[in-house]
């Protein structure tokens, strides 16, 4: 087995052991809040012979960040037989959307050498993405298994647009406004306080503002609606993203598959969910045509009937058209008048 290029700990020179086990924190490096859900992969590639050395294969082992921002990666015990047989490379590379991918050799963007990991007590500070970045390099710059594809899958369509120069603010005409970056998607024009309060009846005041869960970007957008000197339970939340038909799809799927208690209900557009917790009622739908993933979730305290989320994501829905078109989305045919 090669020597460790990196340390036991970060405080310790003695070299750190390339079958682990592997531990440490990920943190916002803005805010310095442990990042959850984050996606760690850590990943082992084999090497034998004697003179004459050929690869062997790699072993994967894919955790998240619970709660507190830690990980644990257990010592690699499932090994390739052979006497020739050794450990050529560990990587770790975690993923969290709206952040800067983080790799324990390399640094996005300029693929600088990265000399800050350790095997044990490793402090990961992800990076807010910036609407600037390329997403086609930044892809390419995370590499991964199926598990770091599959998290970063909503990238692909942004990253086509980027490559096929119609990206909003990619080439030609548009070379002033690329330089000044990207036009950002404002979902302003979609839902307001006065048709939350038509919905709900609530009178009360809101500020009105942004979540941050999510940078806004060309792609995303969000607002939210919280009610001055209430509970979270009176909040209301909508988030739009335009992102093609294949990325529409790829966020539809995976926030059926995440969202709490999400099922199926096809109330609205071309699909749709409901989810629901013990304070929050929330629908999601997509539009394909459109490219187009809207959720409007809303406390039970303000959304008092669960029909009133739907009839709030129902306004969203018919004020998509105010909205840009995502280039590579198509249009649906008129229906022939008759």
């Amino acid at each position: 087995m090669d020597r460790a290029a990196f340390p036991e700990r970060p405080d310790s020179l003695r070299p750190g052991d390339l079958l682990g086990p592997f531990d440490g924190l990920v943190l916002d490096s803005e805010t310095e809040r442990p990042v959850a859900g984050a996606t760690v992969a850590a990943s082992w590639a084999f090497e034998r012979g004697i003179g004459l050395v050929g690869p062997l294969g790699a072993r994967e082992v894919v955790v998240e960040t619970g709660a507190d921002g830690r990980y644990h990666i257990p010592e690699l015990g499932d090994l390739p037989s052979g006497g020739s047989t050794r450990v050529r490379r560990f990587t770790l590379i975690v993923y969290h959307r709206g952040h800067i991918g983080w790799r324990s050799d390399r640094r996005f963007p300029d693929g600088r050498a990265r000399r800050d990991f350790s095997q044990r007590g490793n402090r990961v500070r992800l990076e807010k993405w910036q609407p600037s970045m390329a997403h086609h390099r930044h892809l390419v710059f995370l590499g991964g298994g199926d598990a770091i594809r599959a998290a970063a899958a909503w990238e692909v369509q942004p990253a086509s647009l980027e490559l096929e120069g119609t990206a909003p603010g990619a080439g030609g005409a548009a070379g002033a406004q690329q330089a000044a970056g990207p036009k950002k998607l404002d979902t302003t024009a979609l839902l307001s306080e006065d048709e939350v309060r038509g919905v709900t009846g609530y009178a009360g005041k809101f500020q009105v503002g942004k979540l941050t869960d999510l940078p806004q970007t060309e792609f995303y957008d969000s607002r939210h609606f919280k009610a001055e000197g209430k509970p979270e339970s009176f909040d209301v939340a909508l988030r739009v993203w335009l992102l093609g038909q294949a990325g529409a799809e790829a966020q539809y799927r995976k926030l059926l598959g995440e969202l709490p208690g999400a099922k199926a209900a096809d109330e609205i557009g071309d699909s749709s969910l409901r989810a629901k917790t013990a304070e929050v009622t929330g629908v999601a739908f997509l539009l394909r045509d459109r490219g187009a993933v809207v959720s409007v979730t809303c406390g039970i305290a303000q959304c008092t009937d669960p029909e009133m989320v739907l009839r709030l994501a129902k306004l969203v829905e018919s004020h998509l058209g105010e909205l840009p078109a995502i280039p590579g989305a198509e249009p649906k045919a008129e229906e022939p008048k008759k």
